[in-house]
Formats: structure tokens, sequence, C-alpha cells
């Protein structure tokens, strides 16, 4: 009979990334022989957050709840996708759990918490329970754990506790530089830098979960940004006029919100992980701010360019320790229109393709190792 083991994650967000991550991972536990079960938790934080209104704090606030009334059958036409994928492709455990005193360890072997940014604790998901102090007797292991840029010595006043709770923690990895160096100081422990769940998964591996009857152009350039900066939308905008091609975007709030239909961008009639995938794998240009959103055109091959912004400039290396692990600085560049570039260079994927053969054997073993030890 095979062993059970739990992972606890961002799996309820309503984002292709975190959802991609979850499913991702899951499978490799699941190949490796084992049976995993996605923990059902999600906080109070993540369930406001992922609603179509916000909580009324500012007139700014107010406007975007406007803008999101006006739009609420298309936003609750995709909450329903997303809900769909969480009950088709995760195997969930029973119950619907959002505090961390909810949870049990009890019939699992191991419990893995990870990847994404899981111990971000200034995030309105960020909780406790993902650092699994309710784990009294199975197995503990942080898989490509990420800190979201935010060092807790210095965004907690705890800094203490969560050392401790770390450093229970048997097989400890981690997805950025910056979450190697952080773990160190506060345990001493050396934890090796991951690769995310993704980058575990070959290209045919996301065809079973994707939308292949989903209608695509001949020719687009997919745009995906969590947030969709202004000052990047006029960049994608001057490159979809160099070139004469559509632009799609994803996240209905944040599109609206930002005026990018009158940009003569367009949404997809609904969104889920399936479309996101279906949308990477057939772009003939990706641009995006993101980490996952880096991550699908790499699996893809596809031409793609990812541009620095925000915290990329601070503490932020979630990207940056991405790009120069793959050997792809070069496919980052500024938010400045450049006329002379050639923004649909095809890109030689072959160096990237040797990097991540060599991280991915070394992250499955380190995975491999921590789920053995409890055999």
């Amino acid at each position: 009979m095979k062993d059970k083991v739990g992972i606890i994650t961002f799996h309820r967000s309503h984002n292709c990334g975190s959802m991609l991550q979850a499913y991702a991972l899951q499978t490799v536990v699941e190949d490796m022989g084992h049976w995993p079960e996605i923990v059902n938790f999600s906080n109070e934080g993540q369930r406001r957050l992922y609603r179509p209104f916000q909580k009324v704090t500012s007139l700014k606030v107010l406007v975007k709840n406007a803008i999101a009334l006006a739009h609420l059958s298309r936003i609750e036409r995709n909450d329903a996708c997303y809900e769909r994928f969480i009950q088709e492709h995760f195997h969930l455990s029973s119950g619907d759990y959002s505090h961390c005193d909810q949870l049990s360890d009890d019939g699992y072997s191991t419990v893995i918490c990870g990847s994404d940014q899981v111990w971000n604790i200034t995030i309105e998901d960020g909780d406790d329970a993902y650092f699994l102090p309710w784990v009294k007797k199975a197995s503990k292991v942080a898989y490509a754990i990420s800190f979201g840029a935010r060092d807790i010595s210095k965004y907690s006043n705890e800094p203490k506790k969560y050392a401790g709770y770390i450093d229970d923690i048997s097989y400890i990895s981690t997805r950025e530089k910056n979450g190697q160096k952080w773990i160190r100081q506060l345990t001493g422990r050396n934890a090796p830098v991951v690769l995310d769940p993704t980058l575990l998964l070959d290209a045919e591996d996301y065809e079973e979960i994707e939308d292949k009857t989903f209608p695509t152009p001949e020719r687009y350039i997919f745009y995906y940004s969590p947030t969709y900066d202004r000052s990047i939308n006029k960049l994608v905008k001057q490159m979809a006029e160099k070139y004469g091609l559509p632009v799609i975007c994803f996240n209905t709030k944040a599109f609206f919100v930002k005026g990018m239909d009158m940009m003569g961008f367009s949404l997809p009639e609904r969104e889920d992980p399936s479309v996101y995938l279906r949308l990477m794998r057939n772009a003939t240009l990706v641009v995006t701010t993101s980490f996952h959103g880096t991550i699908f055109p790499v699996l893809f091959e596809r031409p793609f360019w990812t541009i620095k912004n925000g915290g990329m400039f601070g503490d932020d290396d979630r990207v940056l320790t991405l790009m120069d692990s793959l050997a792809l600085n070069d496919r980052l560049i500024p938010i400045e229109f450049d006329s002379c570039r050639d923004y649909l260079e095809p890109l030689d994927f072959a160096e990237c393709r040797n990097r991540r053969k060599v991280l991915r054997s070394e992250s499955l073993s380190f995975l491999r190792d921590a789920l053995d030890s409890t055999k």
C-alpha cells in the first residue's frame, strides 16, 4: 500500500502559477510511488483576496469594486472555472480548513510545505500553517520554499518563533538565493536551491490538463502579469504595433481596472490554468512580469521577454535566480521600448535545456531522498 503524503500550498489561489505548481508537485510525488493528498487549507486572507469585491478602505478600492461590479458575470464565470479545475485535477483532503488549529497530520507519512510564497509572512495568504507546527508525527519537508522577498528577521516581531518552526523541518530546500541566505541566518542550516515544481515536469506532461479545444489566433502576443503596470502596458502596445500582432491578456479584474480594453488588448472568453497553458504554448511571443509567467514559455520553448520591474530592483530575486540558473539573463529587459530591438528574435534554448536537465536531476534527488527517509 502506498504511503500518503500531504502537500500544503497555495492550491486554492485563483492564480495559474500557484495552481500549476501545486499540480506539478502532486504529479511528481505520485510518480515517485507515493499517494499525494493536497491539504484543503486556505486561510481567510486568501479567500478575501480572490473575492470579486474588496473591503472598501479608500476611494481607490471603491472605484475598483465598481469596475468589478460592471464585469461581475465574467469574473464569477472565471472563478467557477478555477474551482472546477481544482475539483477535477487535485487530490484533495476531506474537509475545508481555514485555521491552522483545524489541521492534523493523521494518516500522513510525510507532509510537504511549498512551493510558492508560502513563507512570505507579509501577504494576506501568509499563515503559520505553512511552517508545519501542526505536524506532530509525520516527517516534515519544505520543497522549493519562497519567502517572496520578505526576510523574516526584518518583517516579523517573532523571528525566533519562525526559526524554531524552520529548524524543526527535517528536509529544507528553497527556490531562491535570498531564501537560502535567510534560512542560514535564521537556523545556521544550508538549504539547497531547487527548481520550482513546474520545472520538474516536461512540456508534454501538461497536455493532459491543457484545453486543446480553446481557439487561439494564428499569431498573437500573450501578455501575462499579475497586476498590469501602465508603463509596461505601453511597452507591449508598442511591440504589438511594431509587428501588427493582437495582444491577449489574463486577469479580468486587473485588465478592466487598468483600462486595457481601451488599448485594444483582449481577454480570453474564460480563464483557468487549462486556458493559460493553451495560450502559452501557442503564443508567437510571451511578455510577462511574473515568475511562473517566465517558466511556461521556457517549458514550451516559445520566444519571450520578462520585464524587469518592481521588487526585482531590490530583494525580490525570484525571477533573477530563475533566469540566472537557466542561462536566460538576456531575456530580462527594461520597461523602455527599444525600436532597434527585434522583439521576435528566435531564442536558442539549447543551453537552457542543458542547465534545466542538471538542476532537475538534483531537485528530484532532493525530493526523492526526503520522501524515502520515511520508508
